[in-house]
């Protein structure tokens, strides 16, 4: 999944359960009661965090679901006015709005702390002032994307230029910042580990995995599994590349994040997965390559989902 729509899922899993729990209350009598359930139980139970993540998973695909039936339904009657997406009013409540910007900071945060990692400073030989340094601009550099997925969720395209223009001013002035604090052969290092963060978390979280059923990968596995998946998504031309939000092109936003601009990413992530399940094909065993394409898919799937709620979720890219 992409940066921008893991960001994204945080902001629909929050967005989810309140307006689910607001406009369908009279519908949810027994979620509801599942809820109080799980609530009581997790004072006691050790894995209670792990159900309630659950359970709001569970209530947001039902929500989703909500969400994209007002719209089908208000397509088969073209003489009548277009009501306000559900979702546009929600974004305009200042509660609501400061809560969705403390989830995206604290999911940007924790991005920063993943890439801030101790085999980078080992591998930069950074002082602990360096590292602090570092670690500063990494979040100058990622903090723009926060305010961008803030007006995204607004509903008022005449923002999106003028936001999304200065957040690309930022993170192209942290880029040189950090550049200048590394020097040249420190910061391309540094831009390949932050680079191949969510390859290496996909293919560890797949070597866990393969270790509980008895199977083990190498390192030179691992590592060859990495710069596969890196080199397929580096090579692939995307329309729409949300791998790099602030890369897009933002006096075209509303387009891009519309229903046919997505649906056109949801097939060319498909076509970049069908590549990697064929180069892992030579890097892993028949049994493990099929566990890993299997892996793969599965990814594939929960990503499918998510863009489907940020089509539904986000008014700016939906046409009303």
């Amino acid at each position: 999944m992409t940066r921008i729509f893991l960001a994204i899922a945080v902001v629909a899993a929050v967005t989810g359960l309140f307006y689910f729990r607001h406009e369908q209350r009279l519908q949810l009598g027994r979620l509801q009661a599942a809820n109080i359930a799980v609530e009581d139980t997790a004072a006691r139970a050790e894995h209670a965090e792990q159900r309630s993540e659950k359970f709001k998973r569970e209530l947001l695909k039902l929500q989703t679901e909500q969400l994209l039936r007002p719209a089908a339904l208000a397509s088969a009657d073209p003489a009548k006015a277009p009501e306000e997406h559900p979702a546009a009013k929600l974004f305009r409540d200042p509660e609501m709005r400061a809560l969705m910007k403390r989830e995206h900071v604290s999911a940007m945060e924790r991005n920063v702390k993943k890439i801030m990692d101790s085999n980078l400073v080992q591998r930069l030989h950074l002082t602990p002032e360096q590292t602090a340094d570092l670690k500063a601009l990494v979040q100058k550099k990622h903090a723009p994307g926060v305010d961008l997925l803030m007006a995204l969720m607004s509903g008022d395209a005449s923002e999106l230029p003028k936001v999304g223009h200065a957040a690309q001013r930022q993170r192209n002035e942290a880029e040189n910042e950090i550049r200048s604090l590394l020097g040249e052969e420190n910061y391309r290092a540094y831009a390949a580990h932050e680079d191949s963060l969510a390859e290496r978390q996909r293919v560890a979280e797949f070597r866990r995995k393969s270790e509980e059923t008895g199977l083990t990968i190498t390192a030179y596995q691992e590592m060859a599994l990495v710069q596969a998946m890196m080199e397929e998504r580096q090579n692939f031309q995307f329309v729409n590349d949300f791998h790099d939000p602030l890369g897009l092109d933002m006096d075209r936003l509303p387009e891009i994040f519309g229903e046919e601009s997505l649906e056109r990413f949801i097939s060319e992530m498909e076509q970049l997965n069908n590549r990697i399940i064929l180069r892992a094909q030579s890097i892993l065993p028949p049994e493990q390559s099929g566990e890993f394409a299997q892996a793969l898919r599965d990814h594939f799937e929960q990503s499918r989902m998510t863009i489907k709620m940020t089509n539904a979720l986000f008014p700016v890219g939906r046409r009303r």
